[in-house]
């Protein structure tokens, strides 16, 4: 049957060709993860026709201006030829229907949309049956990523392959390209998760700036063998510098990251990385290797770094972790911050841990490489080995007896015996057990608690102590707070209103201890928190003499409509009822009948800005500031934030009478504030920087700047810093450079891992 009627309108419930080109090859894998400004530009795609009917699903809707049926034949559609299907529509000068082939020719001005695709070719053929469509001279805009192209031929199979032939890549504005990547061929095969391309130029205002005959890259966010975006920089020590990352998807939980590093100075670095991951344990293995350092005598220069995490049985973990540099100048010269440079000790350790119904359970091997020579013997740590520690926690119950156990066996070695320095090493038997009486209501807390500490020591035999001294020492505390609150109106907010005053007695009588070792005890660092702790000491070598009462006021401001915090000042002292005379090898307790006054303080009552800071006074003192800090963020916008801090810590209830403290760490006082930023200027360009200046010394500790660009399609970040580079006062330059082809790839990705460490609320759009 032959019939031709002026705008036929076509109603089917059979199905049309379901396609469409996988827009997360582009998006993700030819570019990685991809996030986009608001970008004004117009991505030009035309309308989608107007269908006035109501389809159910599968549902196929045919409109033309003129159509010739023939049943079970070959129809014809002309004049705005159009198919819809679900989210799908196709349009054409011309459509050809196949009726037993289920096939459709479409010729001149084909159009096709989906939720995240248009196309527009000359022609194309699709096969409904099972979903591959053929287009010819198109062009394709891809709405999530922006990105858009151009093919002599594309060749659609739904959900296994997509096959393009001479085509044409970027997410410029059409009126502004910046970039653009063309190909011979690019297939990519959705069942394997995998894409190849041949002949890839990538053009940068139309000149080419990359080349390869042969590129291979997984699809979505699915990891894939192969070389990843090079890395340069340089630095006054190494000179210029250049990474060529290759890596290794060795199976989908384990993989590996080999790295040549070209030192023109020092010549060529092996880097190494090894991971895996499964679902009882990871791990990560680093590696560097330089043989004969131009830079250091010829010298071969290594370093390894592991950490492996294992759990085992039904609560069992073992824990490893290993470090280890060829020599002490490893950091320093290949180091890019201060934080590394200054690494004094690298850590070796084991740890296997077990738990039960209310205990815990560790045992360890422990030992120490000292990088930073200048410390002396009798400062560094201890091995231990091996240490074993067992804990008892009974659940917390309310006006009932509640006990617990910590306890400690371990051996600690420094080495040997030599004639000019007498080494003490050991083994240690801690046990603690306690008993406490928690009383608590909605609004008041008391809790008396009563210890018994025993420590027993086993020597070596040495000139400074006996072989087997020991301590025991009874510990009584009690710990009391009330909470009181009330309604007030500020600002015309209403808000609630806290005071919680807290009372914090202990008493622990006098034992000289000089005669007991100090192998790994320390002072807790004074402040707010600290002035609840039991003891002063860290560790069971010292235990504090105490007849002490600390009295501590909290008060916090909340929103009564939200709950949400407004801040809160805290204000905390020790009043000491007698003097204090347990110490440390090298330290003076100072005599006074109050410990410093310590405030804390943190608001966000300023819009987008918060305001933290801490404070310690001693009044017994000339220079009675010993710490204060002030920490201002103002942060109106995700791409807007300014840091400022600035920081005074001195020397506080203790006099240091040597170089070094009880950890082995140079004592020095600090004065310093840090100025951090980033911020958005004009046109797409913002400004980022750092300046960490140490005021009495009246120098620069670290001083960085950069600027950034970002568009819609590229975005540029480049960053020149001057820091100091080792304690001795060495300072080091460094230039980092990000550039991002949006949708594409980028180079210097650390760049942006830099600034989020140094700059806090850092945030990047690429």
């Amino acid at each position: 049957m032959n019939l031709i009627v002026n705008r036929l309108v076509i109603y089917l419930g059979s199905s049309l060709l379901s396609f469409g080109l996988m827009t997360e090859t582009f998006s993700a894998e030819l570019g990685g993860d991809y996030t986009s400004l608001i970008c004004p530009q117009s991505l030009n795609i035309p309308d989608r026709p107007f269908v006035d009917a109501e389809l159910d699903e599968d549902d196929t809707y045919m409109t033309a201006d003129e159509a010739d049926l023939i049943e079970n034949g070959i129809s014809t559609l002309s004049g705005n030829a159009e198919i819809t299907r679900n989210t799908q529509q196709v349009t054409a000068d011309t459509i050809v229907y196949n009726q037993p082939e289920d096939t459709a020719n479409l010729d001149g001005n084909v159009n096709y949309w989906d939720v995240d695709l248009f196309l527009n070719s000359e022609d194309a053929f699709l096969k409904f049956d099972n979903g591959v469509g053929e287009f010819t001279s198109a062009d394709y805009i891809l709405k999530e990523s922006r990105g858009r192209g151009s093919a002599d031929k594309m060749v659609l199979d739904i959900g296994t392959r997509t096959d393009l032939e001479k085509l044409e890549y970027t997410t410029c504005d059409p009126d502004d390209q910046f970039w653009n990547f063309t190909a011979s061929s690019l297939s990519l095969d959705h069942e394997k998760n995998y894409g190849k391309a041949r002949n890839v130029v990538i053009r940068v205002k139309d000149v080419p700036v990359f080349y390869t005959p042969y590129l291979s890259f997984a699809l979505s966010k699915e990891r894939k063998t192969g070389f990843l975006a090079p890395g340069y920089g340089n630095t006054n020590r190494n000179g210029f510098e250049f990474r060529t990352p290759y890596y290794w998807n060795i199976s989908p939980n384990m993989d590996a990251t080999l790295t040549p590093r070209l030192l023109t100075d020092s010549g060529v670095m092996a880097m190494g990385e090894y991971r895996y991951l499964h679902n009882r344990g990871s791990g990560e293995i680093n590696l560097e290797y330089l043989p004969s350092d131009n830079g250091r005598e010829d010298k071969h220069r290594n370093f390894i770094d592991l950490e492996l995490n294992q759990r085992f049985a039904s609560t069992g973990n073992l824990f490893l972790t290993y470090s280890r540099v060829s020599d002490k100048f490893y950091f320093e010269d290949f180091g890019s911050q201060l934080s590394v440079t200054s690494t004094s000790f690298l850590e070796q350790r084991a740890d296997i841990t077990y738990s039960g119904s209310n205990w815990w359970g560790l045992a360890r091997v422990q030992n120490f490489q000292t990088v930073n020579r200048s410390i002396p013997t009798t400062s560094r740590p201890y091995k231990r080995l091996p240490q074993i520690l067992f804990n008892y926690n009974q659940p917390k119950r309310n006006h009932e007896l509640n006990f617990g156990l910590t306890s400690e066996v371990v051996y600690f070695d420094r080495g040997e015996n030599t004639p000019l320095l007498d080494v003490v090493n050991g083994a240690r038997f801690d046990l603690n057990p306690y008993v406490s009486f928690p009383m608590t209501t909605a609004a008041t807390f008391i809790e008396p608690k009563l210890s018994l500490r025993y420590t027993q020591y086993a020597l070596n035999e040495n000139s400074l102590f006996e072989s087997s001294p020991n301590r025991v020492l009874p510990i009584f505390s009690l710990d009391s707070g009330i909470f009181l609150e009330r309604d007030i109106d500020l600002f015309n907010t209403d808000y609630i209103q806290t005071l919680e005053p807290r009372l914090f007695y202990r008493y622990t009588p006098h034992d000289g201890q000089e005669d007991l070792p100090v192998f790994d005890s320390g002072l807790y660092t004074f402040s707010f928190d600290s002035l609840f702790y039991p003891d002063r000491f860290a560790g069971p070598d010292r235990v504090g003499d105490a007849n002490q009462v600390t009295l501590a006021v909290t008060s916090q401001l909340i929103k009564q409509d939200t709950g949400q915090n407004i801040g809160s000042i805290s204000f905390g002292q020790i009043f000491y009822f007698r003097d204090r005379k347990v110490t440390l090898p090298g330290l003076l307790v100072r005599d006074q009948d109050t410990s410093s006054l310590v405030a804390a303080f943190n608001t966000n009552l300023i819009k987008n800005t918060r305001l933290s800071g801490d404070f310690q006074w001693n009044p017994y003192v000339s220079d009675s500031t010993e710490k204060m800090t002030l920490q201002v963020a103002y942060n109106p916008a995700p791409d807007k934030i300014i840091n400022f801090a600035y920081r005074v810590v001195r020397s506080n209830e203790i006099n240091t009478v040597v170089g070094f403290d009880s950890f082995g760490v140079a004592t020095t006082d600090i004065d310093q504030t840090d100025l951090s930023f980033s911020w958005p200027i004009k046109n797409n360009w913002s400004v980022v920087g750092r300046w960490n200046y140490a005021v009495p010394e009246g120098r620069s500790l670290e001083l960085f700047g950069g600027v950034e660009y970002e568009s819609c399609c590229w975005g540029v970040r480049a960053v020149a810093r001057r820091f100091l580079s080792n304690v001795d006062g060495a300072f080091d330059t460094g230039i980092f450079l990000q550039m991002e082809l949006k949708g594409l790839a980028g180079i210097g990705k650390k760049t942006v891992d830099f600034l989020k460490q140094q700059i806090p609320g850092y945030q990047s759009e690429f």
